[in-house]
């Protein structure tokens, strides 16, 4: 059954219907025990991976370093193969799908913000690695999407786009607040944006905002379900046109810990994952009727930072923190 008619039994009929299958781990010790923030998509069928970042030696809860990778890997005949790397050691960027290839945008590269963008493309099982026009400004921790061949990337310096194929990134606006960590969603002729946390204030909004992309004014959308935030969370377009969310951390325990003093640390990082309460709902939002349905619920979704990407035969996570500091070594299907 196709994807899109999966997606739209499970709203009406009880969430048996969506299973969750494991997909292989990477065979390499680092990756082995999971990255977050990677940069995840399709490039035509074949299921791409590429950087994240880790604390692969001594745990962040006693004082390890973070790690961030420039490996490429591809899934293919049920197998990740090590496919390339990339120009940097890079992390918390945006993806997006064009063609048979895949566009990084941004990131982190080893405590920098960048500005670079990549093409990646694969021939012959090995990764195939284009520089092209650099973002107007570094960026990393932002909302992207895409709609009608027009590529967006959305975080505190503003709404920035490009045509796909030409790679001339241009600012539409700016945003309403500050926002790390924001979902952005394009259709119908309006950008949406959701929360994310404002550095400033130092506070998840659950409120949603609608960026018109013809009179670029914003105005209201409807907000976060459940009064949570999407702080962490990973968003991805359905073949029906809906915006798919999955994971994100817990509104009250986030906002909590970014007023965490410095004796706050080990006793906050020292929990279990359960009590961080990471978001197990996977959501959906409908731009027509302007509104959000639940597609299930899983234990495998209650993670931060995962690689979601929609392919022909389910919704696919990679990766992925299950609490502050501890990657997730899991790949799955939702499907």
């Amino acid at each position: 059954m196709a994807l899109a008619a999966l997606v739209a039994a499970a709203c009406s009929e009880p969430m048996k219907q969506l299973q969750v299958t494991l997909l292989p781990s990477i065979p390499d010790a680092d990756y082995a025990k999971g990255v977050s923030a990677p940069f995840c998509g399709f490039a035509g069928e074949t299921l791409v991976m590429a950087g994240g970042a880790n604390f692969p030696d001594t745990p962040l809860l006693e004082g390890g370093s973070k790690r961030v990778y420039d490996s490429i890997w591809a899934l293919s005949d049920g197998a990740w193969i090590h496919a390339g790397s990339l120009p940097d050691s890079v992390a918390y960027g945006a993806s997006f799908s064009v063609e048979d290839a895949l566009v990084f945008a941004g990131g982190n590269v080893c405590g920098k913000t960048t500005d670079q963008v990549y093409k990646v493309s694969l021939q012959d099982g090995q990764a195939k690695v284009t520089a092209l026009p650099p973002l107007p400004v570094p960026m990393e921790q932002c909302g992207w999407s895409q709609d009608a061949g027009t590529l967006f990337l959305v975080g505190q310096e503003g709404v920035f786009c490009s045509k796909a194929g030409q790679y001339e990134w241009q600012k539409l606006a700016d945003v309403p607040e500050p926002l790390v960590q924001p979902v952005a969603f394009a259709a119908g002729g309006k950008l949406y944006l959701w929360g994310g946390f404002n550095p400033e204030t130092l506070l998840a909004p659950d409120a949603g905002r609608c960026l018109d992309l013809h009179t670029l004014e914003w105005g209201s959308a409807p907000a976060v379900p459940d009064g949570g935030t999407f702080v962490g969370a990973s968003g991805a377009t359905l073949p029906d046109g809906r915006l798919l969310v999955v994971g994100g951390v817990n509104r009250t325990v986030f906002e909590r810990a970014l007023r965490n003093t410095p004796e706050d640390r080990i006793p906050y990082l020292s929990q279990e994952p359960s009590w961080y309460r990471f978001r197990k709902e996977v959501w959906a939002f409908d731009p027509v009727k302007q509104q959000w349905d639940i597609l299930g619920t899983f234990d495998e979704t209650a993670l931060a930072g995962a690689g979601v990407a929609v392919g022909r035969n389910g919704i696919v996570v990679t990766g992925g923190e299950c609490k502050p500091g501890v990657r997730s070594p899991r790949n799955f299907v939702l499907h």
